[in-house]
C-alpha cells in the first residue's frame, strides 16, 4: 500500500471514554484511521454515511446504551452490503449468554477485557495475516 493510499478505517464502539481512548489510540499506532463512536446507534451511521469506504472492521463493546454490540452486528449481518464485515465484539468474560449470540451471528472474534496492546494486535493479526503491523512498544 503506498502512501498515497487512503488508510484502512475501523469504527470503534464503546461507551467509556478512557476505553474508547485507549482503543483508538492502540489502533491509530498501528496505522488506522479511527472512526471512534460512543454506542452502536452512532457507529451504525458513521458506517452508512461512508457506506464502508475503507472501514475494513468494526470493533465494539457487547454492553452499551442505544444499541449494544449484539444489536450492531446482527445489523451489520442482516444488511447486504455489510454482512462480510469484520465484526470484532469486546467483553468482559462475565457476558457469557451474548456470546453465544454473538457466535450465531458470526462474530469474528473478541478481545477480552481489559483491553491492551496485546489483545488488539492479535486479534488483528489474526483478522488480517497478510498485513504487516509495525513494533511497538506496548
Amino acid at each position: 500500500m503506498s502512501d498515497t493510499e487512503v488508510r484502512d478505517k475501523i469504527i470503534i464502539a464503546e461507551d467509556s471514554p478512557p476505553n474508547r481512548k485507549i482503543l483508538a489510540h492502540l489502533l491509530q499506532k498501528l496505522g488506522y484511521d479511527v472512526l471512534a463512536c460512543e454506542h452502536g446507534q452512532d457507529a451504525w451511521e458513521k458506517l452508512e454515511e461512508c457506506k464502508a469506504e475503507g472501514v475494513v472492521a468494526i470493533i465494539s463493546d457487547i454492553m452499551m446504551p442505544t444499541m449494544d454490540g449484539i444489536q450492531l452486528l446482527k445489523k451489520v449481518r442482516e444488511h447486504s452490503d455489510y454482512k462480510d464485515m469484520n465484526v470484532v465484539l469486546v467483553t468482559a468474560v462475565s457476558e457469557k449468554d451474548y456470546i453465544v449470540q454473538a457466535k450465531d451471528l458470526n462474530v469474528n472474534g473478541y478481545i477480552l477485557k481489559p483491553v491492551t496492546f496485546q489483545r488488539v494486535i492479535s486479534k488483528l493479526q489474526e483478522l488480517f495475516p497478510a498485513k504487516t503491523f509495525p513494533k511497538l512498544a506496548a
